[in-house]
């Protein structure tokens, strides 16, 4: 008797497995194409072996009733972050660092949303449909754009919104718009550059940001987002290894802004430039 049940609780368990691991992705090219097909959105496990977090979704959430319905019209898609291959790669684009995390992507590849750490089976599908009615929200304000054509601050908004969602190119031109529009009030403007040389970071342009935040340089010298894009250039720097050029900005920040908020930051920085440039 106690063999046979043994027997029984093996083969539900391997059925559960194979029913569990048959929708899941391993390739996000793979994943992104059938997206496209169906128009539906990409749902995204991140994880590695070493998570044990990661290991309880695995065995306690995605098998459940409730989370299989709530993603019954999506695209399941499982990343390994250590594999040095798409899992990393995807890992590293959006900016991921802690495990487990959950990405909802469009199928262009964009962020619909982002979910992090452990949740029971229903308090998880709660957040994801939150973070789904937070996406479908972001499309009817999108929709809605050319209501706000006089609106500046909701177009700022609006443009950063595009950023967090990492799609850089739709919100670098919004950016773009409001740096060189007539009309366009001074502090939206000024937040516009700064918004703008910071999303050219993200995107790995580091010239154009660097020509960006001297452009802003010619219509403002003062106040908080421009204190910032000064010291984005010297972040720049030192991304490129440049570490004279962030030494100089650096310290001609502080001698320009010697009551700047951030005067505390640049004081912990420049010790560090300054052994940097002798080595």
């Amino acid at each position: 008797m106690l063999r046979r049940t043994l027997l029984l609780a093996t083969a539900v368990m391997l059925l559960t497995q194979q029913v569990f691991a048959g929708p899941w992705l391993k390739s996000f090219t793979a994943a992104q194409k059938i997206a496209k097909e169906h128009n539906e959105l990409i749902f995204v496990d991140l994880f590695a072996d070493w998570c044990g977090w990661c290991h309880k979704m695995e065995q306690e959430v995605f098998p459940s009733e409730v989370f299989q319905k709530a993603t019954n019209n999506k695209v399941l898609l499982r990343l390994n972050t250590e594999d040095a291959g798409e899992g990393t790669k995807v890992a590293q684009q959006f900016g991921v660092s802690t495990l487990p995390t959950f990405l909802l992507l469009t199928p262009e590849g964009t962020i619909a949303g982002t979910i992090r750490g452990y949740f029971p089976a229903n308090e998880f599908v709660r957040a994801l449909n939150d973070t789904e009615n937070s996406y479908n929200a972001f499309v009817k304000q999108v929709k809605e754009e050319p209501a706000i054509t006089m609106d500046y601050k909701k177009r700022l908004e609006l443009a950063t919104a595009f950023r967090s969602r990492y799609a850089l190119t739709e919100s670098e031109t919004r950016f773009k718009k409001l740096t060189t529009e007539s009309g366009v009030p001074a502090n939206v403007r000024d937040s516009a550059y700064y918004e703008l040389a910071l999303t050219q970071v993200l995107e790995k342009h580091f010239d154009e940001s660097l020509k960006t935040i001297r452009k802003f340089a010619t219509v403002q010298t003062k106040g908080e987002a421009y204190e910032k894009s000064r010291l984005l250039a010297g972040d720049i720097y030192v991304q490129q290894g440049n570490y004279k050029s962030a030494l100089s900005e650096f310290r001609s920040f502080k001698a320009n802004f010697p009551k700047s908020q951030y005067i505390a930051n640049v004081d912990v920085v420049l010790p560090q430039l300054e052994q940097r440039v002798k080595q």
